[in-house]
């Protein structure tokens, strides 16, 4: 009885002591729910290449350097409704195109920033049209522009479908959000609206598009083999196999270029472009990802016969814009054309083109007032070429066992572990210690009420 009593006035001592602890010190946020974290430095199931960096702890360095650099420049909350949103740049007056917000959410899911990532989906949602899909062009002040403006673009709706799988397989879908149930609807609404019927051509947008018009840039066969699996609707499958189809009647023989825009028989679409512009570049980054991630071998043939057009010319040299013939239309060596070409490069075999293909998007950069799109595609495919880019809807990662309490590592509980958590509480300092045996109520935070169940656990024993 009397022992029990201790323990009882030792336990309020420490909740009193706690309390006045907690007043001075912060909290530190603990993203404990990470399945897989970054740095990924994953093996691609298939491919020669999964990483085309030659130090890999100082590529990982530089892509996250560069995910900083990227949000200051295009994530804002300004306009946003409350939320964030992806600004582009002064060339456009800092707008908004729903194409942003599915590369930002998929680069917040990779980076492991949840509350960007749900700041972003709740910006989307709040630009949901009558189809329950993203209208596709947004002001600064948040007004849809023009009457166009309201109609989605299915570039970006399948990138934030994709991206809300992913966030499940990496979260879990218990917290604010509900990831699958939102990632399932989504690509249904994207089935119905974006999928020609009776063709399994995927359409421009919810009301545009298909037979007589199609964006082969659009084509992201990868992501529809997770929508089959994710949802259990095999015809996504027919829907990636029509994108080879109509990629085998477009592309040139010779070059393997593909235009911006053609009709499903290949041919020129009325009224739109034709060569290997702006649009037509991004086609070889998704359907790479299409062969590392599934072995695809469509996708490799596609890919190798690009990045030989591009190795001919030599990585350094390649210009924004060729005639799928491959004569050259323009003149400026941009981070749209080089990061792309870089992705392409990793369906090859050749290591020292493939490299230099890395190197060259490293330095090649976008600057002055036009610099959203090439940038944000050149650290998606910084993620991709430096292993960083796995198939986050089947990605296995090895979870790290650990001891509650074992704060600073040595295996066991005791008044050590109690001393390095109150210096690390204090120094704010959290380098030298187990955050997740530290976080002793597993609320996410490292805080004095850890502190305070670690001494009375301690007390108990």
């Amino acid at each position: 009885m009397m022992s029990s009593m201790k323990f009882k006035s030792a336990k309020t001592f420490v909740m009193t002591v706690v309390l006045l602890i907690s007043l001075i010190l912060p909290t530190i946020l603990v993203n404990a729910a990470d399945a897989a974290p970054f740095p990924y430095n994953a093996k691609y199931p298939y491919g020669a290449f999964s990483s085309l960096a030659d130090d890999q702890s100082s590529a990982n360095q530089l892509v996250k350097a560069e995910w900083e650099s990227w949000k200051s420049a295009h994530i804002t909350s300004n306009g946003a409704r409350g939320f964030k949103r992806v600004q582009r740049d002064a060339a456009t007056n800092y707008d908004t195109v729903s194409e942003g917000l599915g590369y930002g959410m998929l680069l917040a899911v990779y980076f492991g920033e949840q509350q960007l990532f749900n700041d972003l989906y709740g910006y989307v949602k709040c630009y949901f049209n009558s189809n329950g899909l993203m209208s596709w062009h947004i002001d600064a002040n948040g007004n849809i522009i023009g009457n166009d403006g309201i109609g989605a673009a299915t570039d970006a709706d399948e990138d934030i479908a994709v991206a809300l799988v992913f966030a499940h397989k990496k979260w879990g879908s218990n917290g604010s959000v509900n990831y699958e149930s939102e990632a399932k609807s989504y690509i249904s609404k994207i089935y119905n609206h974006m999928v020609e019927r009776g063709t399994y051509i995927i359409k421009n947008g919810d009301t545009w598009g298909g037979t007589s018009c199609v964006n082969p840039s659009y084509f992201a066969p990868a992501w529809y083999r997770i929508y089959a699996d994710f949802t259990g609707n095999s015809e996504w499958l027919k829907v990636a196999d029509k994108c080879y189809e109509i990629i085998d009647r477009a592309k040139n023989p010779n070059t393997g270029l593909v235009p911006d825009w053609c009709t499903a028989a290949g041919g020129p679409a009325n009224g739109m472009g034709y060569d290997f512009l702006y649009d037509a570049i991004r086609y070889q980054w998704r359907t790479a990802i299409d062969y590392s991630w599934y072995g695809t071998a469509k996708a490799k043939t596609n890919c190798d016969q690009i990045s030989n057009f591009f190795k001919k010319i030599g990585i350094t040299n390649i210009k924004d814009g060729y005639t799928i013939t491959g004569n050259q239309i323009n003149s400026n060596h941009t981070a749209t054309f080089v990061s792309c070409g870089a992705a392409a490069a990793m369906t090859g075999t050749d290591s020292e083109y493939a490299k230099s293909a890395y190197n060259e998007n490293v330095k090649v950069k976008d600057q002055g007032s036009y610099v959203y799109f090439g940038n944000s595609l050149r650290m998606l495919v910084l993620l991709y070429t430096t292993g960083n880019f796995p198939n986050l809807y089947n990605y296995k990662v090895e979870i790290p066992t650990f001891t509650k309490g074992d704060v600073n590592k040595d295996g066991s509980v005791d008044a050590l572990d109690f001393a390095a958590l109150k210096k690390a509480l204090l120094s704010q300092s959290f380098n030298e210690i187990d955050t997740k045996a530290a976080d002793m109520n597993e609320d996410g935070n490292i805080d004095a009420v850890d502190f305070a169940n670690l001494k009375i656990f301690l007390l108990s024993k």
